[in-house]
C-alpha cells in the first residue's frame, strides 16, 4: 500500500479474531475504511457482524489482531474521542428531553455550538416537534431516529452504524443517507453494518462476512448478502 493511500485510512483492521465458548466468531478479519468513503459490512445472523461492531467500539477485546484508528488503539480514549457509534437497540434515558440527549451527546464529546445541528438533525428525521418530550411511548422508529441524530450531532472522524434502518420509515431512511452523504463529503470514514440491500447505493465498498471470515470484499453487490 502506497504511502499516500496509508494516510488516508482512518479505521485499520487487522486480522482481529474472537472467539466464545461456542467457537471463533471472528477468523482473522482485515478491513479499512479510508476517509470520504462509506463501506458495507453485511453478513447474515451469526457472520460476525455485531461482534466486529462491538470490537471496533472498544466493548469487545479480541484475542489477537488489532485496530488502529487514525493511530490510535480501538477502546482508547483518543479512539472514542473520534468515533461515534450507533448500535441497533437504542438506549435513551427516560428523564431527558429528545434535544437533552443531542446536547448531552454533543458535549461530552467536546461540542458546544450543537443547537443548529440538532435542529437541523431533528427536522430531517422529522422528530423536531417531538424534541421537548421525554422517550416514554416512543415508537421504535422515533427511538431510533433519536439514537442517530445523538451519533451525528457530535463530532466524529469516523462513524459506525449496526442496522441503522431497522425502524425507519421511508421518511427517514431518506433523510438518513443524505446525512450520511454530507458526513462522507466532509471526509468521514463511515462502516455501515446492515441487512438492507438499499444501503448498498450510498457505500463505496462492501465486505461480506460468513462464518466470522470475509468471502467478499470489493463493489457492493446485491447477490452477495446472502453469503
Amino acid at each position: 500500500m502506497a504511502e499516500a493511500a496509508k494516510g488516508d485510512q482512518v479505521l485499520v483492521v487487522e486480522k482481529i479474531t474472537k472467539s466464545y465458548e461456542g467457537g471463533k466468531v471472528l477468523d482473522e478479519v482485515s478491513l479499512s475504511v479510508a476517509k470520504g468513503k462509506i463501506m458495507a459490512l453485511v453478513g447474515t445472523n451469526g457472520s460476525g457482524k455485531t461482534t466486529l461492531v462491538k470490537t471496533i467500539a472498544g466493548l469487545v477485546t479480541p484475542d489477537s489482531g488489532k485496530i488502529d484508528i487514525l493511530g490510535a488503539m480501538a477502546g482508547s480514549r483518543q479512539a472514542r474521542a473520534v468515533t461515534s457509534v450507533v448500535f441497533d437497540d437504542p438506549a435513551l434515558y427516560p428523564d431527558l428531553t429528545i434535544l437533552e440527549h443531542l446536547g448531552f451527546a454533543a458535549r461530552i464529546c467536546g461540542r458546544e455550538d450543537y443547537a443548529e445541528r440538532a435542529d437541523e438533525l431533528l427536522s430531517g428525521f422529522g422528530i423536531f416537534d417531538l424534541s421537548g418530550r421525554l422517550p416514554q411511548g416512543f415508537s421504535r422508529g422515533q427511538r431510533q431516529k433519536t439514537s442517530l441524530s445523538m451519533g451525528l450531532v457530535r463530532p466524529f472522524r469516523l462513524l459506525v452504524l449496526d442496522e441503522p434502518y431497522v425502524g425507519l420509515d421511508g421518511a427517514g431512511k431518506t433523510a438518513l443517507v443524505g446525512f450520511l452523504r454530507q458526513a462522507r463529503k466532509e471526509g468521514a470514514a463511515i462502516l455501515i453494518a446492515t441487512h438492507s440491500p438499499e444501503l448498498l447505493e450510498v457505500a463505496d465498498t462492501m465486505v461480506a462476512l460468513g462464518l466470522g471470515k470475509i468471502v467478499y470484499q470489493g463493489k457492493p453487490d446485491r447477490a452477495k448478502l446472502e453469503l
